[in-house]
């Protein structure tokens, strides 16, 4: 009487571009009648439906797509640091290697990675492939470098705030925008809170 299926979330909070209707839905049942309950009820919803396997491939499906983000978040999170050193402007660079028409996707660099996903799903993967006893390197280096941001962000701010001949000490500092991405009200997981910590850490207001 039971019949068990997955659908991860699939929604890009604040994309005015993309709702729910307008995004595939990746389904999952546990086993073909399931799958096929789940499959007719989500496609009278949306505009298709992906029929997975089972509902862990569904899961892997949803890690999947999070884990691409939070790698290439973290490298242009890296490259951001490496050409600031080299005197490099990373937006430029990233509008000009947008321009190709194949072969490369845009990230943007941040202070860090936020919200309920990114931050957290990836290393749901990286704790259960211990237990088929391998390492998901890319996984934990990712979170390592956008971990790291917060840090890195401030110490942008102390050297601008020294370029002024003042003190980051006793200094009253406005943070405007403490949700974890633009257009969103969601604060869940934002690096602006450690950012924010790291400030008030140094002395300032």
């Amino acid at each position: 009487d039971v019949f068990l299926a997955y659908s991860p979330e699939r929604e890009d909070p604040g994309n005015a571009q993309f709702g729910t209707s307008d995004i595939p839905k990746v389904v999952g049942g546990d086993g073909p009648a399931a799958l096929a309950m789940a499959n007719a009820l989500y496609g009278a919803l949306v505009v298709r439906t992906v029929p997975v396997s089972s509902t862990a491939t569904a899961e892997a499906v949803k890690l999947t797509e999070n884990i691409f983000r939070a790698v290439n978040i973290a490298l242009v999170n890296e490259l951001k640091q490496v050409y600031a050193a080299m005197g490099i402007d990373i937006w430029e660079v990233i509008e000009a290697a947008g321009s190709k028409p194949f072969g490369y996707m845009p990230f943007r660099p941040g202070p860090g990675v936020g919200g309920h996903c990114i931050p957290v799903d990836p290393f749901y993967l990286a704790w259960k492939a211990k237990e088929f006893d391998y390492d998901t390197r890319f996984i934990e280096l990712a979170g390592q470098i956008n971990r790291s941001m917060p840090y890195y962000v401030v110490n942008r701010l102390l050297e601008a705030v020294n370029e002024e001949g003042r003190s980051l000490r006793g200094a009253r500092v406005l943070v405007l925008g403490v949700a974890y991405k633009p257009g969103v009200s969601d604060d869940r997981e934002s690096p602006s809170y450690v950012v924010m910590d790291l400030i008030a850490g140094k002395g300032a207001h």
